[in-house]
């Protein structure tokens, strides 16, 4: 039987099969840390993941520390190799050979950012853009954007071992939009940021989503940033996912008034 590849498929068959294709999709997805040499111990992050996530929303990872959020969204960027189950994004399963082409259309922001300590902030956002493979000439305007967008302007020449712990995330921020990206995920957003800055993210994160329909991932522990932003939450505890849903679903399951008294009750289940 002779098998017709997508690339040869008519535009109208192509829109109505990749529109039904999840955005990102995990299988029974587990990881397991190990450390020591001579006591050999085990720390298992995630265990039996399924998640399902549609182009266009804004979903929600929540969960204490060391749950296993930000594991999760290193495995989605090809970061870390899980142990056993599978991830795709787009279609495509995550592996070390996971396409360019698709690579090119995320980008992550991470709580925790760590750059190169001698480059500017300018020349950190024209590398990451360059390895992107974004344009020149649209580099130079999206990095000007960036600058005044997260108020980077004063410190664009400062290299990053001088920057203040809030500009260093405030730059992660900005290499996570240098690309355009359709897919992005954001593991802590805002942390370290004042009040204003992390309202004007928060704004800025609605606007991609409603103007650009683009698919947003986001690990937070400010319950009001979820109850802004996300369609769907996870909620992740030891490695697993425990309860999943609208906010008004989570807090009917829990018989709750807010996200904050939700958090509560699940992590302490």
């Amino acid at each position: 039987m002779m098998h017709v590849t997508a690339a040869f498929w008519p535009e109208r068959i192509k829109r109505i099969v990749f529109a039904s294709i999840p955005i990102i999709e995990t299988h029974s997805l587990a990881k397991t840390y190990a450390s020591g040499v001579f006591r050999r111990r085990t720390t298992q992050a995630l265990t039996d993941i399924d998640l399902v996530v549609q182009k266009g929303e804004i979903f929600g990872i929540l969960g204490p520390n060391g749950a296993g959020k930000s594991t999760l969204l290193n495995i989605l960027m090809g970061l870390i190799t899980p142990d056993a189950g599978t991830a795709c994004i787009l279609g495509e399963c995550v592996t070390p050979r996971f396409s360019q082409a698709i690579k090119r259309r995320m980008n992550m922001s991470s709580g925790n950012p760590n750059f190169p300590w001698c480059l500017s902030v300018r020349e950190m956002l024209t590398f990451y853009g360059l390895l992107y493979g974004v344009p020149l000439k649209e580099l130079r305007s999206r990095q000007e954007d960036l600058l005044s967008l997260l108020e980077l302007r004063d410190n664009a020449d400062t290299r990053y071992d001088e920057l203040s712990t809030g500009n260093k995330q405030r730059l992660a921020l900005a290499k996570s939009l240098i690309n355009d990206p359709d897919i992005l995920l954001l593991d802590e957003p805002t942390l370290g940021l004042d009040p204003d800055i992390s309202q004007k993210i928060r704004r800025r994160i609605r606007a991609l989503h409603q103007e650009q329909n683009k698919t947003i991932l986001l690990t937070t522990h400010y319950m009001k940033e979820a109850e802004e932003l996300c369609d769907r939450v996870a909620f992740i505890k030891t490695g697993r996912i425990i309860a999943l849903g609208t906010r008004e679903e989570l807090q009917a399951m829990t018989k709750t008034r807010d996200m904050e008294e939700m958090f509560l009750e699940l992590a302490h289940q």
